[in-house]
């Protein structure tokens, strides 16, 4: 920018010129001055006030002489662009002529720019003779021979046309350059003149030259500010044809009452006539179809141009009626049918309707805002924004005052500019923030956008002074530019490519544009193109690549001139590429990997800088590279874009760097891949400006190849040139070459570390990093010579080549065996997730049902997530206008949010919830999406804002419940299958209150003029990652909640469901019905209601409601359809003939590439495997293809593999016809006693490998079936393996496959038989597998692990169905052969019939064989140290030692300390030679342990100077710990001598708990595992296990005889017990009393009475009541009172006293009387817990008070009847489920004592009727008893594991719990007791001399105590 340009603009020399100051002369603003209007502008930029009734006057003098006078008046319109300014528009910018001082540069800078004008306009006079010489040969015929019309003389009347007049002096515009054949002819076109531009040149220039002779500070003459002349356009009258900027762009309302005189109406007449001439496509008026504002806007416009002025109302009325389609404006139309006016007044309604100004504002701002927010960088996205804006302005300003109304409301400036981005914000800011008002208006928004859309426009263009490009020129350049915007920009060191001269390329193209259409550059014929050309098509790849180089033709279409500037249109048809098909080898991404950013001339395309062009700089500093002693000085450029920091090879050479091998994928802009094989180095780098600062730089990436373009900063002439770099120490740079490039990998290094210093717009700024100052943007400065550009973007990624990779890892061999479940760990964030959801689930009541409420999964640390609801009104916006041009889908999208709403499942916020501040808050956007002709609402939670995802916050969990494929094997197990699903699973899972906040969306329901409400998910949405996750936990809890363990119900839901699928079967109908009931009613608790109900067998759910079943079994149970089909997990199940089937997926339309050749493999679904040698060719033909190396939308396959494809895909059609059985046999099978083996054969071949397994099932007639299980396959490796390998890979392909039915199938499997047609593989399997190599070996041993060796039989090939596997089958083939369905014929077979294993002990091959090694080890014990097997304590074992050391050293009898220190570390030392002797060994040579080494993770060393491996480990720098503790000694902890040494520290620390035990030995010893062996030695401990030691229960037993008497009166078996004593009233004196609990073992029915005494009568007279009362109990049972406790001591010893005289007394009434054992109060707990419920409720009446002896007994009967009253089993909440039975249905007859009594008529007191009554009640008894409440007996509470069992002469201890721990005495067992199921659970204990009979659960087994006979003392 010149000094004298800064003051034109109305600022100071000295101050910063401002970015909208900046632009070219061409693109100044315009205001224009209307009457009664005064636009606000900014100050800096406007005139000073005028009155605004001032006549308009031009400014003529102030026109440039660069301006020439057309010579006629129609000159002046047809040249309006270049000559005519509007009169009535002035400069919007002050222009004030000024004098600046001028340096001599810049007085040679306007020299240099006038002589290229002078050659310029030369050119042209040129061009322009030539034109007109070849239009003088090309003569038109005379003009009344003409049939067309030809123009005339707008000068002359209407009625009298004539033919144009031609002036002699009328100028032409620049001429375009055509070619000869197209030229007009010359009676059309006046003869050119001369421009008189060469006089006003040669006089600039001599002053210019005048100026140099004088001082460097004179003043440049004062020129006023050009402006850009407008576009005209000859469409428009002469009124019309107006400068239209920056208001009067926008048509206006109010007239204009001053014209410019050159506007004059009398120079130019109107003709309407005109309209004739006009040639294009009749007008048309447009509809009103949806009730758009802009579309009435539009009508509105038509009609009033197009319908003449003299028609009828009527007329009009009826047009109007034609194109009116929107059904409300109809009825508007239909209201003034009968008017006199009908156009007018349905027009004048309309327009209130419709036409509004508001209406048309919100309706443009609506579609502004649904449009995709502006990113930054996006030219064309914000050139249409701005325009669109255009149109808004200029139609509210169309409209008059109310358009002005609308067009000064600031809200609409606010929600446009949430469109743009954050920099355009702030210019917008800047922009308006000198005009000091409060609120922008859209005319300061719309005069912005012109504003800055010129600027755009501009920043090509280079700052030259007064320099000016004609508008053709311009036009050109645009269009250069545009062409290299989609171009990939590469930097060169090769200067050979820059070499063309700066004419050549514009001669060439030149040469280009003049050939015909038709022309082949190849062979310059102009017949074909050179795509057709057969010379061309030729040649090889080399004799094209040498043709393009020599003759120095375009790469893209052979033309000459270069690729840069080639404007080829087309694309190829093979890769899309800009480049023509012929040359698609050349333009084709090489594939060597040994290539970077600079290659090959032919690998790399350049882009050759327009003259003109700004110069770019890039961010570069001088650097000091150092490693060691090596240094270099160099340049280093800081790109930002460049993920990695790349140094050049030279400069890795220079400083003798060595690093690690490494491959690096470099993608450019142009998505160019390259796999890079280099190194990664290490150094450290200074800037030159500061050498003392280092910093260092890691894993810096070099390779060969590898370089970077040179670079110039001229930064005298750029500081000279820009203030705002003056002062800056930055470095002039002269073509120097940096060697390396420092990427965002190190931020700290490229980062600013002070503010940049920005310049004007399109100037370079100053950026201040730790490594010095650096200039980085453009410069502005004219280029004189064609550069190469650069783009130093450098993206890691993953290329093309690396996703062939991971995709052929789906075919290569796992070099690892199978791993087996049991090593398959969950992983930590699944555990997370699965902790969480025990943590967090609940149950909360919902309408009457309680479902669960489950917590989002969120991560651990999860941030607060925040979001408004302006984060997704663009997105509703946008669902909003998608859903308007819909209907169909608008009305299901309201309908839908409807049902949510009102089930529930949705709930709108309150505005009161909305107000406050919450601490989380999320809104997800929602979407309708269409599939399979469905449309479904999708709920977006992956939506992202401020960098957040509430997905990627959340946790998946793991896979809960049964796999696919179990699933469907258990479907075909037995004869009767049904299927449902749970409706809306996710949805009957709730959310945590804390939960919902998150999960917020708008809705308005489409009424787009409301404001959105805010609604919040109450349950699961589809969409979150953690919903099936959480949705299955709710259900399998639920199951497991309310389920016992081993129920039917419970192991079908849990093994059956797969994920809210039900697929079960049964063997019988009636079965079925019941497991579908009680599946109903268990899941229906919990909120999953079950539906879509399916079967065979239609009398299983006949008696569902309609709404339950599926509509296909609706169908056949009407008798509507016959043999209806269900979705089975994806088969189609035939459910009247029982077959499973394949829904056919055909895609024959795509063309065949290999993204749809794998899309359609990959779209066929066989779980079961049935289609696998079908499916396996295909994936052969894939493997084949990717061999080949194809591009992923390559459609020129190989002829072969295309035919192949074709084949195969041509067979899918007959996919519908495969069908096979569900059931795994047919109903003549007698399936309940049947014997199966599971059968599977394996086979391979070099192409394949595979496994198909069978179920052969026999009954007892010897009926045999064999039915189709399931197959696997895999496609051979690429590397070729040996056939005997391809064997065993598919031999244990078939273990893996027997292992997983083992697991899955329910049947009962009596054997595995597996079967190879490889002599190898059994050869193999009967060995060693250790004897083999790896591969071998690894493979054997897993096959061995899961099957048994004598599993595996031997088959021939013919007879091997696992071969169909291997060399595959068509689908018709598989649909008719007997093998692949139904199992080899021998099968069908007795075993005698089957094929023989053949002599398989022939010689091994000895390839596979591990070579033989001899490996010998001597070592030779110097000193034999005692044996620790003999020694029970370790300090005796140490003084043996001390003793033998030193008796070999002198006599002296006394030890020393260090004699004990010596024998103890000799000690320890034979513990390292004994566990870890590798260890010692490599230790003591200096190498490190090996990687299998146990020790690898302590870093161990040796210790020589005691001789021990201590741990290296981490603490090294610690001072606090000693130094045994920071280098503990390593120990192995199965040996005996670690043993003895815990033993020890547990003995010396008094046997506390392991971890202080623990603690004390890693203060000098570390042993391997040491937590687990202190454990083990303390269980082995009699002193620790006294005090730690439980009892050993064994299983809990089955119920005894007497809780089964089923069928029998009440008390047949009967219990009892006596508790109190209770104090009762007699007058004044107080008795105890005791009560007496008798309760039926079977029937839990209870009897209470009371013992006045404790003696035998008093009990005996009881037991006379309870007979009497009750009947006689054939049993009585009763503890030995052995348990009561403090007051009841009484109580225990009269029972125990009368015990032996109520032997006698009942055994004389024949009651069997036994005693439990004592001390085993669960023995006897069904009465226990009854006399707890006693106390209960009697300490609940009466507390402890005192009562009389009749209020005792009320109370005790009132709780005997309660206790009776007790439901037994289960209670179900349905009222239509059968009453709970009770224990006094027997006893009274009823269910309750409250309940009244059955009355019956005087004539019926004899009849049967009674008893009936009471046989009923005991049957609904007994039934409800047999089929609830017993089957609930069968789960074990509590011990449920085997334990080992006590024996005699075990030593045990005694629980006591009335005694202290340390009191608890210790005996013998001397006799053990065992129950009936064998199971010890009684034992007698001696102790001292008395002997106990003790439960089991009263015991407690201590280690025996050491044989001190074996026990060495010391001095031994």
């Amino acid at each position: 920018m010149f000094p004298e340009q800064r003051i034109r603009e109305g600022q100071r020399s000295d101050v910063r010129p401002k970015r909208r100051i900046q632009h070219p002369a061409w693109l100044e603003d315009y205001e224009v001055s209307l009457p009664q209007y005064n636009q606000q502008s900014p100050a800096a930029h406007t005139l000073p006030h005028q009155n605004p009734q001032e006549p308009y006057t031009e400014r003529v003098a102030e026109m440039t002489p660069l301006i020439y006078q057309p010579q006629s008046d129609y000159a002046l319109r047809a040249d309006q662009r270049v000559i005519n300014h509007s009169l009535h528009m002035r400069p919007r910018y002050e222009s004030t002529p000024v004098s600046q001082p001028v340096t001599q540069e810049d007085v040679s800078e306007i020299l240099r720019t006038v002589q290229e004008l002078r050659q310029e306009n030369q050119q042209l006079q040129f061009v322009m003779q030539d034109m007109q010489q070849k239009m003088s040969l090309n003569r038109a015929p005379p003009l009344q021979q003409r049939a067309e019309p030809l123009p005339y003389d707008r000068t002359q009347s209407k009625a009298s046309p004539a033919p144009l007049h031609v002036n002699d002096e009328w100028p032409l515009p620049p001429p375009p350059v055509v070619d000869d054949g197209f030229l007009p002819l010359a009676g059309d076109i006046p003869p050119p003149l001369p421009r008189p531009m060469s006089n006003f040149v040669d006089e600039l220039t001599s002053r210019l030259r005048n100026l140099q002779t004088k001082d460097h500070h004179l003043s440049c003459p004062s020129t006023p500010e050009y402006c850009e002349p407008e576009s005209f356009s000859m469409a428009l009258p002469p009124q019309q044809r107006t400068r239209e900027y920056p208001m009067s762009k926008y048509p206006q309302t109010a007239p204009i009452s001053s014209k410019p005189f050159c506007m004059d109406h009398e120079l130019h007449p109107y003709y309407p006539q005109q309209e004739r001439m006009y040639r294009g496509p009749k007008p048309t008026i447009p509809d009103f179809t949806k009730g758009d504002p802009r579309e009435f806007a539009r009508l509105k416009v038509s009609l009033d141009n197009l319908l003449p002025e003299d028609s009828t109302e009527r007329f009009k009325y009826q047009i109007l009626l034609e194109h009116l389609k929107f059904e409300d404006a109809l009825l508007i139309a239909d209201s003034y049918i009968n008017s006199s006016r009908p156009y007018s007044d349905t027009m004048a309604s309309l327009a209130e309707q419709y036409g509004q100004p508001h209406q048309l504002a919100l309706r443009r701002i609506a579609d502004l805002m649904e449009d995709p927010t502006i990113r930054s960088q996006d030219a064309s996205g914000f050139k249409r924004f701005a325009l669109k804006v255009r149109a808004l302005v200029g139609m509210l300003n169309q409209l008059g005052d109310s358009g002005r109304i609308e067009l000064q409301c600031g809200s609409h400036v606010t929600r446009l500019l949430s469109k743009l981005p954050h920099d355009l914000r702030a210019d917008f800011k800047r922009y308006v923030y000198p005009l000091n008002v409060r609120i922008p208006t859209l005319l300061h928004f719309a005069d912005w956008l012109e504003y800055e859309l010129k600027i755009q426009a501009s920043g090509f263009e280079f700052l030259g002074g007064d320099r000016r490009e004609r508008p053709d020129q311009r036009r050109d350049r645009s269009k250069d530019f545009k062409s290299t915007k989609t171009v990939a920009v590469f930097h060169s060191t090769d200067p050979a490519l820059n070499t063309t001269a700066p004419g050549e390329s514009s001669l060439s193209a030149a040469k280009t544009q003049d050939k015909p259409r038709i022309f082949c550059p190849y062979c310059t014929n102009t017949q074909h193109y050179l795509n057709q050309c057969q010379n061309f098509s030729q040649l090889t790849k080399e004799q094209k690549t040498n043709w393009v180089k020599t003759n120095k033709r375009c790469w893209r279409c052979g033309r000459a001139h270069q690729a840069a500037q080639c404007n080829l249109k087309t694309s190829c048809k093979v890769c899309k590429g800009k480049h023509l098909d012929a040359l698609h080898e050349l333009n084709e991404r090489p594939v060597s990997e040994n290539t970077c950013l600079v290659n090959n001339a032919n690998e790399v395309l350049y882009l050759d800088r327009p003259l003109g062009c700004s110069q770019v700089l890039l961010k570069v500093t001088k650097v000091i590279l150092r490693n060691g002693e090596h240094t270099l000085e160099t340049y280093a450029i800081l790109d930002d874009g460049s993920e990695r920091t790349i140094l050049l090879p030279a400069a890795a050479q220079e400083l003798k760097l060595q690093g690690k091998p490494e491959n690096l994928a470099l993608r450019t802009v142009r998505q160019d891949m390259k796999i890079i094989h280099g190194t990664t180095v290490s150094f450290t780098i200074s800037p030159a400006c500061q050498p003392h600062k280092v910093f260092k730089i890691h894993r810096a990436f070099t390779a060969d190849h590898l370089g970077l373009a040179e670079h110039t900063c001229p930064a005298t002439t750029l500081q000279h040139k820009y203030r705002h770099l003056r002062g800056l120490p930055i470095l002039s740079l002269n073509s120097v070459q940096p060697l390396l490039l420092i990427g965002s990998d190190y931020p700290y290094l490229i980062t600013p570390i002070e503010p940049v210093r920005l310049g004007p717009p399109g100037g370079p700024a100053a950026v201040k990093t730790r490594l010095g100052w650096t200039v980085q943007g453009p410069t502005k400065l004219v280029r004189h010579q064609l550069l190469t550009q650069q783009c130093l973007n450098i993206s890691i990624c993953s290329p093309s080549d690396e996703l062939f990779r991971h995709i052929e890892k789906l075919w290569q061999l796992d070099v690892l065996p199978y791993r087996s479940e049991k090593l398959a760990t969950r992983s930590k964030q699944d555990q997370e997730a699965v902790d969480l959801l025990e943590a967090k689930t609940t149950r909360i009541d919902v309408n009457g049902t309680q479902r669960y409420a489950t917590p989002l999964l969120r991560v651990k640390d999860m941030p607060n997530l925040q979001a408004t609801k302006q984060a997704v009104m663009p997105n509703l916006r946008s669902t909003e206008a998608r859903l308007a041009k819909d209907p169909i889908k608008s009305e299901a999208y309201r309908a839908e949010i409807q049902r949510l709403e009102e089930a529930g499942y949705v709930v709108e916020v309150p505005d009161e919830k909305l107000s406050k501040k919450e601490e989380e808050s999320w809104f997800i956007p929602h979407h309708m999406v269409s599939h399979n002709a469905k449309n479904r609402v999708v709920f977006n939670c992956s939506f992202s804002y401020q960098g957040k995802n509430l997905n990627n916050l959340l946790l998946p969990g793991p896979a809960l419940g049964s796999s696919l494929l179990g699933v469907l094997l258990r479907f075909r197990e037995h004869a009767v299958a049904f299927s449902s699903d749970i409706k809306g699973m996710f949805h009957q899972v709730r959310l945590l209150p804390e939960d919902k906040p998150l999960l917020r969306f708008l809705w308005r329901d489409l009424k787009r003029e409301e404001l959105p409400r805010v609604y919040e998910w109450q349950v699961l949405p589809f969409g979150t990652t953690c919903s099936p996750c959480c949705a299955t936990y709710a259900l399998q809890r639920h199951i497991v909640d309310h389920s016992q363990q081993g129920d039917n119900v419970r192991h079908s839901l849990e093994r059956c469901f797969y994920v809210d699928n039900w697929l079960q079967s049964v063997a019988t109908p009636d079965e079925a019905k019941e497991l579908l009931d009680t599946g109903m009613n268990l899941l229906a608790e919990g909120g999953f209601e079950l539906r879509q109900w399916a079967c065979n067998f239609p009398n299983v759910i006949e008696h569902l409601s309609k709404e339950a079943r599926s509509e296909s079994s609706e169908r056949w149970l009407n008798q509507t359809e016959s043999d209806p089909q269900e979705l089975a997990l994806g088969l189609r199940w035939m459910c009247q003939s029982d077959t499973l089937g394949y829904q056919t997926r055909l895609d024959n339309c795509s063309t065949p590439t290999m993204r749809n050749i794998y899309k359609v493999v990959a779209s066929q679904y066989d779980p079961l495997g049935f289609l696998v040698p079908y499916i396996t060719r295909a994936k052969i033909l894939i493997q084949s293809l990717w061999a080949k190396q194809r591009e992923w939308d390559d459609p020129l396959l190989p002829t072969e593999i295309l035919k192949t494809w074709h084949d195969w895909q041509g067979e899918l059609q007959h996919l519908s016809q495969l069908t096979l059985p569900r059931c795994y046999v047919s109903s003549q099978l007698d399936s309940l006693n049947c014997k199966r083996q599971v059968h599977i054969f394996s086979d391979a071949s070099e192409r394949a490998y595979g496994s198909v397994a069978y179920l052969r099932s026999e009954d007892l007639k010897g009926n045999v079936e064999v039915a189709f299980l399931t197959a696997r396959s895999r496609v051979a490796p690429k590397r070729q393996l040996s056939v005997p390998r391809l064997e065993l890979c598919a031999a244990l392909t078939g273990a893996q496959l027997a292992s997983l039915l083992a697991k899955e199938l329910t049947l009962p499997i009596e054997s595995f038989v597996l079967w190879t047609d490889s002599t190898t593989v059994l050869t193999w399997l009967q060995s060693e597998s250790c004897r083999y190599k790896v591969f071998v070996g690894t493979r054997i041993a897993e096959i061995q692990e899961l099957t048994s060796a004598h599993a595996w039989r031997y088959v021939e090939s013919n007879n091997n169905p696992a071969d169909y596997i291997t060399h595959g089958k068509t689908l018709k083939e598989l649909a008719t052969d007997k093998t692949w369905r139904l199992g080899p014929e021998y099968l069908w077979n007795s075993p005698c019939y089957w094929p023989v294993i053949p002599d398989i002990n022939a010689k091994e091959n000895p390839v596979e064989l591990k070579k033989p090694t001899f490996c010998s080890h001597v070592t030779v014990d110097v000193q034999p140290l005692p044996d620790p097997q003999q020694f029970s304590c370790f300090k005796a074992l140490v003084e043996a030692t001390a003793l033998l050391l030193h008796g070999a050293a002198g006599k002296d009898g006394d030890l020393s300390a260090v004699d004990y220190q010596s024998a103890e570390r000799n000690i320890l030392r034979k513990v390292q030679i004994d566990c870890f002797p590798d260890d010692i060994n490599a230790l003591v040579a200096g190498k490190p342990v090996p990687s299998s080494s146990r020790l690898i993770t302590l870093a161990p060393e040796y210790d020589s100077t005691v001789g021990l491996i201590r741990v290296g480990g981490r603490l090294r720098r610690s001072v606090q710990l000693d130094a045994d503790a920071v280098h503990p000694i390593v120990l192995d902890p199965s040996h005996k001598i670690t043993q003895l040494l815990i033993q020890n520290i547990d003995k010396e620390l008094h046997h506390p708990g392991a971890e202080r035990v623990f603690a004390e030995i890693r203060r000098k010893y570390w042993i391997l595992r040491g937590r687990e062996a202190v454990k083990r030695q303390q269980h082995l401990c009699p002193d620790c296990q006294r005090w730690r030691a439980k009892p050993t229960v064994p299983q809990m037993a089955d119920l005894p005889q007497a809780r089964l008497q089923i069928f029998k009166p009440p008390f047949f078996s009967t219990g009892m017990d006596c508790f109190g004593p209770f104090t009762v009233k007699l007058g004044r004196r107080s008795e105890k009393r005791w009560g007496i609990l008798f309760k039926c073992l079977t029937t839990r029915a209870v009897h209470i009475d009371l013992l006045s005494s404790l003696d035998t009568d008093s009990f005996l007279m009881s037991l006379r009541r309870f007979i009497s009362r009750r009947g006689k109990p054939s049993e009585l049972l009763s503890d030995q009172g052995t348990n009561f406790k403090g007051g009841e001591r009484e109580l225990q010893q009269s029972f125990t006293s009368m015990c032996p005289t109520l032997q006698k007394e009942l055994a004389k009434q024949q009651i069997k009387f036994r005693f439990n054992p004592p001390g085993s109060p669960h023995f006897g707990g069904v009465w226990e817990r009854e006399i707890r419920s006693v106390k209960s409720a009697l300490y609940a009446t009466v507390q402890r008070q005192s009562m009389t002896e009749e209020v005792l007994n009320t109370v005790l009967t009132e709780i005997e009847g309660i206790l009776n009253s007790k439901p037994l089993g289960y209670v179900s909440t349905d009222i239509a489920d059968p009453n709970p039975v009770t224990p006094n249905i027997l006893l009274m007859g009823r269910l309750d004592p409250s309940l009244p009594q059955t009355v019956y008529h005087e004539t019926e007191l004899l009849s049967r009727r009674r008893w009936r009554h009471s046989q009923v009640l005991a049957d609904q008894f007994w039934m409800h008893f047999t089929k609830h409440y017993l089957p609930s007996l069968q789960i074990r509470g509590k011990w449920q594991r085997e334990r080992d069992q006590l024996q005699p002469d075990m030593i045990v201890m005694i629980v006591d719990p009335q005694l202290p721990r340390a009191l608890w005495p210790v005996g013998k067992i001397i006799n053990v007791f065992p129950s009936a199921d064998g199971r010890i659970r009684t034992a007698e204990v001696r102790i001292r001399d008395r002997t106990y009979v003790r439960p089991v659960a009263r015991l407690i087994k201590l280690p025996a105590l050491p044989d001190m006979d074996t026990v060495s003392s010391p001095s031994e």
